[in-house]
């Protein structure tokens, strides 16, 4: 069973200001604790960490130029949370103009399969939502029943009072308040 999250982008945002809203988002979910920092790679193979120029200069949600044999253009980056070695990946889908179920772009996040991966790509998957006008979308984890798109109410909902450990314990308690979620880390 996969774990991936997502959220539809209708605006355009920078990288610089989706990793910092997703740092906001985090503490707000898990009760105030300190979120540890979150790099983002590119050129996967040789691990370039983008700085933040780098990551000011990335922009998701703008078109992408369809592959050579005409399908949804795609882009990937990988964010680590380099303090407890888990990961993330991001995959932009440009769906815009292909017949397919919707006309969005939509970001997808790969987590790894741990409680800290699976609630940064949560967190990812919300703030991408707020910024770029769009959706969170829970098909696989379905952490509300029936599924919230609305990313602040998914946020009201799901939070946690205060924080009573540490980043890692935090992440493993949010994922624990819904049905199901032990066997997904």
């Amino acid at each position: 069973m996969s774990v991936d999250l997502e959220a539809t982008l209708r605006t355009p945002i920078t990288l610089a200001v989706l990793i910092d809203r997703t740092r906001n988002v985090l503490a707000d979910l898990l009760g105030g604790v300190e979120v540890p920092d979150l790099a983002v790679l590119t050129d996967r193979r040789r691990g370039r960490v983008l700085g933040q120029a780098g990551l000011s200069a990335a922009v998701i949600g703008e078109p992408i130029e369809p592959d050579q044999d005409g399908l949804s253009g795609s882009v990937f980056y990988d964010i680590d949370i380099p303090a407890t070695g888990d990961g993330v990946r991001l995959m932009v889908i440009d769906f815009i103009g292909e017949a397919s179920i919707d006309d969005d772009r939509h970001a997808v996040f790969s987590p790894s399969r741990t409680p800290v991966g699976i609630t940064v790509a949560t967190g990812l998957a919300l703030a991408t939502a707020q910024l770029g006008d769009g959706e969170f979308v829970d098909d696989e984890i379905r952490m509300l029943t029936p599924p919230v798109r609305d990313p602040d109410e998914v946020i009201s909902r799901t939070r946690l009072e205060g924080p009573a450990d540490d980043f890692v314990g935090q992440c493993t308690k949010y994922l624990r308040q819904f049905p199901g979620s032990t066997e997904l880390a």
